[in-house]
């Protein structure tokens, strides 16, 4: 039986073959984007297209996440121990994991870490896995090809929706199809339901040069994947969910919404918002009178209560930025030299961990933070 360390040199020595000095496997550049991509056709569907802007493989890469960590509750759930039995296995490693982050916030938080920790861990979890899904190959280079042009006349007419919008005069449905069609010919679109739309395919198996093939159809319209072009691009099925600002915020908006939760819990109503305006606190006046100083604490608070809104910004804007840029890095080396993304691959593997420990850690000590009353030494 061949040892796995063997089996990872072999694994290794093939990307570096296959990667380095075999043309058809390297990728197509893809095209990138910030925003999730909408899968092609759903943001017709109803209720699903007018509400939500059709289904992003940002959101069904979420979805996925989710689903992994239910099974993962679920297993764990139903092998649980009795206190006389001895732990093994990954049940053994997940408990020593759930303990060690325990007694992590627990350092930080004290006695209050029971209402802290499931949210710190919960957040941790999710945000991680999240994470470490979109380094399994294939996870953002297999999906749906959609003509770049459609794409474009889409785009176009969204920023037109925008602007009628903004004017008091919202299009109709006729109106946003009307637009949308009259760009697509001026982009000279082939009748898309003759296209090989929605047909799973690897980047790898698209050889971008010049000489690509075009095939037509019997009235004369382009039906091929035009890659040299570049007409067409990938729609992956799944792309990481923290590259899209929709997720990041959501979670940023929870974490400090849960901070704003237990300031008013520990500390009261008044007591909490004494922090931001510190005229409220009860014998402000008196200790004015005594330390001059302290009048200037109103301007202190405000700077507090803004950078209470600023932290949703660098929560949301951190975990996007470190993640997206690791997808584009995978890609472009992927694209250039393939073997270099062994490297690569190490590093995006513990940016996403140290991502979603700086995500949960930041919102357990600001947690502790809204808990704490400033005059909590003086008492």
């Amino acid at each position: 039986m061949i040892k796995k360390r063997y089996i990872v040199i072999i694994c290794v020595i093939l990307l570096i073959i296959l990667g380095s000095f075999v043309n058809f496997t390297k990728p197509v550049l893809p095209f990138i984007q910030l925003p999730g991509e909408v899968y092609p056709g759903t943001q017709y569907w109803p209720i699903i297209g007018p509400v939500f802007g059709g289904i992003t493989n940002t959101f069904m890469a979420s979805v996925v996440a989710y689903v992994l960590i239910l099974i993962l509750i679920f297993s764990l759930k139903a092998r649980s121990r009795t206190a006389d039995e001895v732990p093994t296995g990954f049940y053994n490693f997940f408990e020593m994991v759930i303990e060690g982050a325990y007694n992590f916030a627990e350092n930080i938080s004290g006695s209050k870490v029971k209402d802290f920790f499931p949210y710190f861990m919960s957040i941790l979890l999710i945000i991680l896995v999240t994470n470490w899904t979109a380094l399994i190959p294939g996870w953002d280079s297999i999906g749906f090809w959609e003509y770049k042009p459609h794409f474009k006349a889409v785009q176009y007419a969204d920023a037109k929706a925008e602007e009628a919008e903004e004017a008091g005069q919202p299009l109709s449905d006729e109106e946003y199809d009307h637009i949308v069609h009259e760009k697509e010919e001026e982009y000279d679109v082939a009748n898309l339901g003759d296209l090989n739309n929605g047909s799973v395919l690897l980047l790898s198996e698209v050889n971008a040069s010049d000489d690509a093939e075009i095939e037509y159809n019997s009235k004369g319209q382009k039906v091929g994947f035009n890659t040299a072009a570049k007409d067409w691009t990938i729609v992956p099925f799944l792309r990481p969910g923290a590259t899209d600002l929709n997720y990041t915020l959501a979670f940023a908006l929870i974490a400090m919404v849960m901070v704003q939760f237990y300031g008013f819990k520990y500390l009261g109503g008044r007591g909490y918002l004494a922090k931001f305006f510190p005229f409220i606190a009860p014998g402000y006046g008196q200790e004015v009178a005594k330390n001059p100083i302290r009048a200037i604490d109103p301007a202190v608070g405000l700077l507090e209560l803004i950078s209470e809104f600023s932290k949703i910004i660098s929560f949301a804007f951190r975990l996007l930025g470190n993640i997206f840029a690791g997808m584009v890095l995978l890609f472009v080396m992927a694209f250039l030299l393939p073997v270099a993304n062994v490297a690569f691959f190490g590093l995006e593997f513990f940016v996403g961990l140290i991502q979603a420990l700086v995500f949960g850690l930041l919102t357990l000590i600001f947690m502790s933070s809204a808990s704490t009353s400033h005059h909590a030494d003086d008492h």
